[in-house]
Protein backbone atom coordinates (compact mmCIF):
# COMPACT_ATOMS: atom_id res chain seq x y z
CA UNK A 1 0.00 0.00 0.00
CA UNK A 2 1.54 3.71 -1.19
CA UNK A 3 1.14 5.41 2.43
CA UNK A 4 3.61 8.86 0.34
CA UNK A 5 0.79 11.61 0.53
CA UNK A 6 1.94 12.50 -2.87
CA UNK A 7 0.13 9.14 -4.28
CA UNK A 8 -2.98 9.55 -2.67
CA UNK A 9 -6.45 10.98 -4.67
CA UNK A 10 -7.56 14.47 -3.71
CA UNK A 11 -10.39 12.46 -1.91
CA UNK A 12 -8.28 10.87 0.41
CA UNK A 13 -6.16 13.44 1.38
CA UNK A 14 -9.19 15.63 2.36
CA UNK A 15 -10.77 12.19 4.49
CA UNK A 16 -6.96 12.09 6.00
CA UNK A 17 -7.47 15.72 6.82
CA UNK A 18 -10.81 15.59 8.50
CA UNK A 19 -9.30 13.05 11.03
CA UNK A 20 -6.54 14.88 11.55
CA UNK A 21 -8.51 18.03 12.82
CA UNK A 22 -10.94 16.00 14.62
CA UNK A 23 -8.06 15.16 17.22
CA UNK A 24 -6.70 18.86 17.48
CA UNK A 25 -9.59 20.28 17.85
CA UNK A 26 -10.16 21.72 21.42
CA UNK A 27 -12.96 23.25 23.23
CA UNK A 28 -12.17 26.73 23.98
CA UNK A 29 -13.00 27.65 27.45
CA UNK A 30 -14.96 30.65 28.43
CA UNK A 31 -13.98 32.74 31.32
CA UNK A 32 -15.72 33.93 34.48
CA UNK A 33 -15.78 37.38 32.92
CA UNK A 34 -17.77 36.29 29.31
CA UNK A 35 -20.27 34.62 31.69
CA UNK A 36 -21.42 37.68 33.50
CA UNK A 37 -21.26 39.68 30.61
CA UNK A 38 -24.04 36.98 28.96
CA UNK A 39 -25.91 37.54 31.75
CA UNK A 40 -25.91 41.11 31.83
CA UNK A 41 -26.71 41.69 28.51
CA UNK A 42 -29.84 38.59 28.75
CA UNK A 43 -31.00 41.33 31.48
CA UNK A 44 -31.01 44.36 29.08
CA UNK A 45 -32.44 42.28 26.27
CA UNK A 46 -35.08 41.83 29.03
CA UNK A 47 -35.80 45.06 30.18
CA UNK A 48 -35.98 45.61 26.32
CA UNK A 49 -39.94 44.20 26.20
CA UNK A 50 -41.34 47.43 26.29
CA UNK A 51 -39.76 48.74 23.41
CA UNK A 52 -40.56 45.47 21.41
CA UNK A 53 -43.99 45.40 22.41
CA UNK A 54 -45.08 49.31 21.28
CA UNK A 55 -43.38 48.45 18.01
CA UNK A 56 -45.65 45.74 17.46
CA UNK A 57 -48.79 47.80 18.96
CA UNK A 58 -47.90 50.08 16.38
CA UNK A 59 -47.61 47.71 13.72
CA UNK A 60 -51.35 46.65 14.25
CA UNK A 61 -52.71 49.33 14.36
CA UNK A 62 -51.17 50.31 10.79
CA UNK A 63 -52.40 47.13 9.60
CA UNK A 64 -56.25 47.74 10.66
CA UNK A 65 -57.00 49.12 7.26
CA UNK A 66 -60.12 48.36 5.35
CA UNK A 67 -59.96 46.28 2.21
CA UNK A 68 -62.70 47.41 -0.48
CA UNK A 69 -63.50 44.97 -3.52
CA UNK A 70 -65.75 45.74 -6.23
CA UNK A 71 -67.24 42.90 -8.94
CA UNK A 72 -66.57 43.31 -13.17
CA UNK A 73 -68.78 41.48 -13.70
CA UNK A 74 -66.70 38.93 -14.99
CA UNK A 75 -67.24 35.62 -12.83
CA UNK A 76 -64.23 34.87 -10.82
CA UNK A 77 -62.66 38.34 -11.22
CA UNK A 78 -62.99 41.30 -8.94
CA UNK A 79 -61.05 44.85 -8.53
CA UNK A 80 -59.43 45.67 -5.12
CA UNK A 81 -59.78 49.49 -4.35
CA UNK A 82 -56.91 51.34 -2.17
CA UNK A 83 -57.48 50.31 1.60
CA UNK A 84 -59.29 52.98 4.00
CA UNK A 85 -58.06 53.97 7.60
CA UNK A 86 -60.80 52.79 9.96
CA UNK A 87 -61.99 55.24 11.86
CA UNK A 88 -63.50 55.53 15.02
CA UNK A 89 -65.91 58.05 16.51
CA UNK A 90 -66.09 58.98 20.54
CA UNK A 91 -67.33 61.30 22.70
CA UNK A 92 -64.39 63.84 22.31
CA UNK A 93 -65.55 64.41 18.72
CA UNK A 94 -68.89 64.98 19.69
CA UNK A 95 -67.83 67.70 22.39
CA UNK A 96 -65.67 69.30 20.19
CA UNK A 97 -68.50 69.39 17.21
CA UNK A 98 -70.67 71.29 19.91
CA UNK A 99 -68.26 73.31 21.16
CA UNK A 100 -67.28 74.53 17.79
CA UNK A 101 -70.85 75.00 16.77
CA UNK A 102 -71.17 76.94 20.08
CA UNK A 103 -68.95 79.31 18.81
CA UNK A 104 -70.09 80.01 15.10
CA UNK A 105 -73.45 80.30 16.78
CA UNK A 106 -72.24 83.22 19.17
CA UNK A 107 -70.22 84.94 16.42
CA UNK A 108 -73.18 85.45 14.37
CA UNK A 109 -75.60 86.19 17.49
CA UNK A 110 -72.74 89.48 17.97
CA UNK A 111 -72.17 90.19 14.41
CA UNK A 112 -75.40 89.18 11.97
CA UNK A 113 -77.75 91.52 11.03
CA UNK A 114 -80.44 88.66 12.20
CA UNK A 115 -79.97 89.05 16.06
CA UNK A 116 -80.10 92.77 16.26
CA UNK A 117 -82.93 93.74 18.02
CA UNK A 118 -86.14 95.48 15.71
CA UNK A 119 -88.92 93.99 17.38
CA UNK A 120 -90.19 95.32 20.95
CA UNK A 121 -94.01 93.57 21.65
CA UNK A 122 -95.22 95.57 24.49
CA UNK A 123 -97.95 94.30 26.48
CA UNK A 124 -100.12 95.05 29.55
CA UNK A 125 -100.55 98.66 29.35
CA UNK A 126 -103.57 100.93 29.26
CA UNK A 127 -102.40 104.45 29.94
CA UNK A 128 -98.88 104.35 29.63
CA UNK A 129 -97.79 104.91 25.94
CA UNK A 130 -96.01 102.20 24.61
CA UNK A 131 -94.66 104.49 22.20
CA UNK A 132 -93.11 105.67 25.40
CA UNK A 133 -91.91 102.96 26.84
CA UNK A 134 -89.86 101.83 23.50
CA UNK A 135 -88.21 105.19 23.58
CA UNK A 136 -86.71 105.05 26.98
CA UNK A 137 -85.00 101.28 26.32
CA UNK A 138 -83.35 101.94 22.66
CA UNK A 139 -82.20 98.57 22.22
CA UNK A 140 -83.15 98.83 18.59
CA UNK A 141 -79.99 97.80 16.53
CA UNK A 142 -78.63 96.29 19.34
CA UNK A 143 -77.51 92.53 19.48
CA UNK A 144 -80.26 90.19 20.99
CA UNK A 145 -77.89 88.92 23.64
CA UNK A 146 -76.16 91.85 24.77
CA UNK A 147 -79.73 93.08 26.42
CA UNK A 148 -80.01 92.21 29.99
CA UNK A 149 -83.89 91.84 30.84
CA UNK A 150 -83.42 92.41 34.40
CA UNK A 151 -81.57 96.05 34.01
CA UNK A 152 -84.30 96.60 31.64
CA UNK A 153 -87.09 96.26 33.81
CA UNK A 154 -84.87 98.37 36.06
CA UNK A 155 -84.96 101.05 34.15
CA UNK A 156 -88.54 100.96 33.44
CA UNK A 157 -89.24 101.29 37.17
CA UNK A 158 -87.15 103.94 37.11
CA UNK A 159 -88.52 106.01 34.48
CA UNK A 160 -92.67 104.94 34.96
CA UNK A 161 -93.62 105.43 38.85
CA UNK A 162 -97.01 104.49 37.66
CA UNK A 163 -95.96 100.62 36.70
CA UNK A 164 -96.19 98.66 39.59
CA UNK A 165 -94.03 95.89 37.56
CA UNK A 166 -92.26 94.98 34.64
CA UNK A 167 -91.55 91.63 32.85
CA UNK A 168 -89.22 91.67 30.02
CA UNK A 169 -88.45 88.42 27.76
CA UNK A 170 -85.76 87.73 25.10
CA UNK A 171 -87.34 86.00 21.94
CA UNK A 172 -84.31 84.72 19.21
CA UNK A 173 -83.98 85.60 16.92
CA UNK A 174 -84.83 89.33 17.18
CA UNK A 175 -87.61 90.47 19.56
CA UNK A 176 -88.50 91.45 22.97
CA UNK A 177 -90.98 90.86 24.80
CA UNK A 178 -92.03 93.71 27.37
CA UNK A 179 -95.34 93.30 30.24
CA UNK A 180 -96.06 95.88 32.25
CA UNK A 181 -98.40 95.86 35.36
CA UNK A 182 -100.28 99.21 36.02
CA UNK A 183 -100.77 100.50 38.91
CA UNK A 184 -104.36 101.54 40.15
CA UNK A 185 -105.29 104.68 41.44
CA UNK A 186 -107.33 105.08 45.01
CA UNK A 187 -106.64 108.79 45.43
CA UNK A 188 -106.78 111.93 43.36
CA UNK A 189 -104.79 114.86 45.15
CA UNK A 190 -106.22 118.18 44.59
CA UNK A 191 -104.45 121.60 45.85
CA UNK A 192 -106.51 124.88 45.39
CA UNK A 193 -108.88 122.55 43.44
CA UNK A 194 -106.14 121.60 40.87
CA UNK A 195 -105.22 117.85 40.02
CA UNK A 196 -101.84 116.99 40.82
CA UNK A 197 -101.57 113.14 40.90
CA UNK A 198 -103.23 109.95 41.53
CA UNK A 199 -101.87 107.80 44.73
CA UNK A 200 -102.11 103.64 45.01
CA UNK A 201 -103.40 101.34 47.78
CA UNK A 202 -99.31 100.68 48.08
CA UNK A 203 -99.07 104.57 48.32
CA UNK A 204 -97.09 105.30 45.33
CA UNK A 205 -97.68 108.67 43.37
CA UNK A 206 -97.97 109.25 39.86
CA UNK A 207 -98.83 111.34 37.21
CA UNK A 208 -102.39 111.24 35.58
CA UNK A 209 -102.85 109.81 32.25
CA UNK A 210 -106.24 109.03 30.76
CA UNK A 211 -109.21 108.22 33.32
CA UNK A 212 -109.32 105.96 36.76
CA UNK A 213 -112.04 103.80 37.95
CA UNK A 214 -113.68 106.29 40.90
CA UNK A 215 -110.63 106.96 42.73
CA UNK A 216 -111.35 109.13 46.31
CA UNK A 217 -111.12 113.18 45.71
CA UNK A 218 -109.42 114.38 48.32
CA UNK A 219 -108.94 118.42 48.64
CA UNK A 220 -105.91 119.58 50.41
CA UNK A 221 -103.74 122.53 51.71
CA UNK A 222 -100.62 120.30 50.82
CA UNK A 223 -99.10 117.19 50.42
CA UNK A 224 -99.90 114.23 51.60
CA UNK A 225 -97.46 112.47 54.88
CA UNK A 226 -94.95 110.51 53.35
CA UNK A 227 -93.73 107.27 54.85
CA UNK A 228 -91.93 107.25 58.39
CA UNK A 229 -88.02 107.96 57.20
CA UNK A 230 -88.72 109.35 53.78
CA UNK A 231 -86.27 112.40 52.73
CA UNK A 232 -87.39 115.28 50.33
CA UNK A 233 -85.22 114.77 47.35
CA UNK A 234 -85.45 119.06 47.14
CA UNK A 235 -83.93 119.69 50.79
CA UNK A 236 -81.09 117.80 50.36
CA UNK A 237 -78.22 117.73 47.48
CA UNK A 238 -77.79 114.69 46.01
CA UNK A 239 -74.85 114.18 43.72
CA UNK A 240 -75.02 111.88 40.46
CA UNK A 241 -72.54 110.67 38.58
CA UNK A 242 -73.10 110.45 35.20
CA UNK A 243 -70.32 107.92 33.30
CA UNK A 244 -69.71 107.73 29.23
CA UNK A 245 -73.00 109.99 28.38
CA UNK A 246 -75.41 107.87 30.15
CA UNK A 247 -78.03 109.23 32.50
CA UNK A 248 -78.85 108.37 36.07
CA UNK A 249 -81.74 106.13 36.06
CA UNK A 250 -84.04 108.07 38.28
CA UNK A 251 -85.37 106.75 41.71
CA UNK A 252 -89.19 106.51 41.42
CA UNK A 253 -90.97 108.48 44.36
CA UNK A 254 -90.84 106.71 47.61
CA UNK A 255 -94.29 105.83 49.07
CA UNK A 256 -96.89 107.66 50.90
CA UNK A 257 -97.32 106.30 54.19
CA UNK A 258 -100.14 103.25 53.69
CA UNK A 259 -101.77 103.91 57.20
CA UNK A 260 -102.87 107.12 55.30
CA UNK A 261 -104.32 105.59 52.91
CA UNK A 262 -106.38 103.21 54.28
CA UNK A 263 -107.47 106.25 56.91
CA UNK A 264 -108.86 107.75 53.48
CA UNK A 265 -110.53 104.41 52.54
CA UNK A 266 -112.35 104.48 55.87
CA UNK A 267 -113.38 107.82 56.47
CA UNK A 268 -114.82 108.04 53.17
CA UNK A 269 -116.74 105.19 53.99
CA UNK A 270 -118.55 107.18 56.94
CA UNK A 271 -118.69 110.98 55.26
CA UNK A 272 -121.74 112.17 54.37
CA UNK A 273 -122.79 111.57 51.10
CA UNK A 274 -122.13 114.33 48.35
CA UNK A 275 -119.76 115.66 50.88
CA UNK A 276 -115.95 116.40 49.97
CA UNK A 277 -113.17 114.35 51.61
CA UNK A 278 -110.59 117.39 53.14
CA UNK A 279 -106.99 116.78 54.28
CA UNK A 280 -105.44 119.75 56.22
CA UNK A 281 -101.78 119.33 57.02
CA UNK A 282 -102.17 120.67 61.02
CA UNK A 283 -105.71 118.35 61.94
CA UNK A 284 -105.84 115.43 59.42
CA UNK A 285 -108.34 114.10 57.31
CA UNK A 286 -112.48 115.70 57.76
CA UNK A 287 -115.15 116.86 55.43
CA UNK A 288 -117.24 119.71 55.80
CA UNK A 289 -120.51 118.68 58.10
CA UNK A 290 -124.12 119.03 56.45
CA UNK A 291 -124.56 121.62 59.37
CA UNK A 292 -121.87 124.27 57.94
CA UNK A 293 -118.82 123.42 59.96
CA UNK A 294 -115.79 121.98 59.07
CA UNK A 295 -114.47 118.27 61.33
CA UNK A 296 -111.25 116.72 61.13
CA UNK A 297 -110.40 113.10 62.84
CA UNK A 298 -106.72 113.01 62.23
CA UNK A 299 -104.91 110.66 59.79
CA UNK A 300 -105.06 107.79 62.66
CA UNK A 301 -108.04 105.47 62.41
CA UNK A 302 -107.33 103.04 65.72
CA UNK A 303 -110.12 104.71 67.42
CA UNK A 304 -112.15 105.66 64.98
CA UNK A 305 -115.32 104.41 66.06
CA UNK A 306 -114.56 106.30 69.46
CA UNK A 307 -114.17 109.43 67.80
CA UNK A 308 -117.81 109.05 66.08
CA UNK A 309 -119.93 108.30 68.79
CA UNK A 310 -117.85 111.51 70.62
CA UNK A 311 -118.93 113.69 68.13
CA UNK A 312 -122.22 112.75 67.64
CA UNK A 313 -122.59 113.77 71.25
CA UNK A 314 -120.72 116.87 70.82
CA UNK A 315 -123.15 117.60 67.91
CA UNK A 316 -125.89 117.30 69.88
CA UNK A 317 -124.41 119.50 72.85
CA UNK A 318 -123.63 122.59 70.46
CA UNK A 319 -127.25 122.29 69.01
CA UNK A 320 -128.87 122.47 72.31
CA UNK A 321 -126.97 125.60 72.90
CA UNK A 322 -127.54 126.33 69.50
CA UNK A 323 -124.10 126.76 68.99
CA UNK A 324 -122.64 127.63 65.25
CA UNK A 325 -119.25 126.70 65.44
CA UNK A 326 -116.74 127.11 62.22
CA UNK A 327 -114.56 123.95 63.21
CA UNK A 328 -114.33 120.90 65.24
CA UNK A 329 -111.19 118.66 65.85
CA UNK A 330 -111.78 115.05 67.11
CA UNK A 331 -107.74 114.69 66.09
CA UNK A 332 -107.37 113.25 69.70
CA UNK A 333 -110.04 111.42 71.59
CA UNK A 334 -109.69 112.67 75.32
CA UNK A 335 -109.19 116.04 73.76
CA UNK A 336 -111.67 117.42 71.18
CA UNK A 337 -112.41 121.04 70.84
CA UNK A 338 -114.40 123.48 68.76
CA UNK A 339 -113.99 127.08 67.40
CA UNK A 340 -116.66 129.28 67.30
CA UNK A 341 -116.98 132.18 64.74
CA UNK A 342 -115.94 135.12 65.94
Amino acid sequence: MNNNPRNLSRADQVRARRKIEKVQRKPIPRSVDRTSRDAYNASRVVSRHNTYHSTGTYTSSNRQRRQVYLPTGTPGSEVRLPTLPRISFSWRWLSAALALGMVVLLYMMLNSATFEVNTVNLSGGIRVPSEEVKAILNVTGESIIHVKPAQVEKQILATFPDIKSAQVEVALPNTLNVLIEERIPAILWLENEQELFWIDQDGYAFSIRGEANLPIRVYANTTPPYALGYVDPKSVEIEETVEDGEEEPVTPIPPIDPAFIQAVQKLNAIKPTDTAMLYDGERGLGWTDPHGWQVYFGTQTEDIDMKLIEYSHIVEAILDKNLQPVLISMEFLHAPFYRLEH
